[in-house]
């Protein structure tokens, strides 16, 4: 379990050493190598707790339960998409150690948040998966990074003082670990409960807090945009259902209204969704809707909710980055993003419109894909513990529908014919390896249920 966290820090440290033409295949190699030990290593179970700071609750205290472990293994995964994604030109550049290795401290902060069962210690995990992309965006997005990257940079600040207050209220209270037999006084979890709820409505995110994410994916580079939205923003709901364990009174109260909240979010994602213009803003904004779903099954507070949250953040985590991998390729094929612009793409590059074809029906919900078993899984908690939120699902699945056939039908027809004659054996290009090691799971999750359920060591959705 160690390893997770300390292969990526070797790697950090021997960065600065390695000559520019093994920065990639390095980088690649340390993706790798962490996602077979959260494939093949990790078990639920597992656990690690080491005094470090007693004076201040601070135990270096890690652990691997059945929530965790998937997103440890997507964590991984994501990472090594993003690292095949990575490419010389405008937007990214293998030769810059800048951006990798702020792109490894994300995923090491996102590990140690994941971990994490010691609240002082996942407050620095998540830190430390936010802060980069600060710079990730400021150094290498678009025309308008600076603005998107302190947009960024001030939503996160206000998050990130939320957190630690209401963790510090917590540590003062000598609650320091998640599974603490320490009781909290109902009166402060209602306190740190609004505290973490700003936290979680900013960094999940809920609406009408999103506004910042549109523009940092706006601008962000492509492999950073993968990973901010496969894995990173999943640090938040992942802390959501943490400390839940222990408000549980103010868990309990806030439910429904959490709940609606979060079909709120998913209507809203979906209607924000089918008004883009552009390919990049249509998948954040469709990340929102996602997001929706996660939020109404973890308010439920039932292992079956958890496990649908859980599904979804892995389904979400592998369709959103190969969007936006798509959504870059789209603009080297096309020129541009915007999806007025889409016509003709099938005809110069069928096999991306293949993959985008696959991403798109997961979006949808479209049963054989990862979305599905999540999403269907908090229909079914949501029709037995609050079924008004049928009434925001109902609507918003038609919207997202619509929203991802329009963007399909754009890209399959239409077109000149000698858009033809450019190029049909995509199959080669360079980067396509991060869109199979999505594509691939993608599928793998959604047909085959009985493999995740015995990996993760988890009953099903009952």
């Amino acid at each position: 379990m160690l390893a997770l966290l300390i292969i990526p820090g070797i790697f950090l440290v021997i960065l600065p050493l390695l000559p520019d033409n093994w920065l990639k295949p390095a980088f690649v190699a340390m993706a790798f190598s962490d996602l077979l030990l959260a494939l093949f290593v990790l078990a639920p179970g597992e656990s690690i707790d080491v005094a470090w700071w007693p004076q201040l609750g601070l135990n270096f205290a890690l652990g691997v339960s059945r929530y965790n472990q998937p997103l440890l293994w997507l964590n991984g995964l994501v990472l090594l998409s993003s690292a095949l994604a990575t490419k010389a030109g405008k937007a990214w550049s293998p030769l810059s150690k800048g951006s990798i290795f702020w792109l490894s401290t994300a995923y090491l902060g996102v590990s140690l948040a994941f971990l994490s069962q010691n609240l002082l210690l996942y407050f620095v995990g998540f830190e430390m998966a936010v802060l980069p992309f600060f710079l990730l965006v400021r150094k290498d997005g678009g025309e308008n990074r600076r603005q998107a990257a302190f947009y960024f940079l001030g939503f996160s600040a206000v998050a990130g003082m939320m957190l630690l207050a209401a963790v510090l209220s917590l540590v003062v209270r000598h609650v320091t670990g998640f599974y603490s037999n320490h009781s909290v006084p109902v009166g402060l979890q209602f306190v740190v409960y609004l505290l973490l709820l700003a936290t979680w409505a900013i960094k999940t995110p809920l609406w009408p807090f999103h506004l910042w994410l549109p523009q940092t994916h706006g601008e962000a580079s492509t492999p950073a945009s993968m990973y901010l939205s496969g894995v990173a923003l999943k640090v938040a709901p992942y802390g959501f259902l943490l400390f839940s364990h222990i408000l549980p009174i103010a868990s309990h109260r806030a439910s429904p209204t959490l709940a609606m909240w979060g079909g709120i979010t998913l209507l809203a994602g979906s209607l924000l969704a089918l008004g883009q213009r552009d390919l990049k803003q249509t998948v954040a904004q469709s990340s929102i809707a996602s997001m929706g779903y996660v939020m109404i099954a973890l308010s439920l507070g039932t292992p079956a909710g958890d496990q649908a949250a859980v599904l979804v953040m892995v389904g979400h985590g592998l369709a959103s980055p190969l969007l936006f991998w798509i959504a870059g390729e789209v603009e080297k094929v096309q020129g541009s993003r915007q999806l007025d612009d889409l016509p003709g793409l099938y005809r110069k590059d069928p096999f991306l419109v293949t993959f985008l074809s696959v991403a798109a029906f997961a979006y949808m919900g479209i049963p054989g894909l990862a979305l599905f078993p999540g999403e269907f899984g908090v229909i079914l908690v949501a029709f037995r513990h609050m079924p008004a939120t049928l009434y925001l699902i109902g609507p918003g699945i038609l919207v997202m529908a619509a929203t991802w056939l329009r963007v399909l039908a754009r890209a399959r027809f239409g077109g000149r014919d000698q858009d033809s004659a450019i190029s049909r054996l995509s199959f080669g290009r360079q980067g396509t390896g991060s869109g199979l090691w999505l594509t691939v799971p993608l599928l793998w999750v959604g047909l085959f249920p009985e493999w995740w359920i015995h990996l993760w060591h988890w009953g099903g959705l009952r």
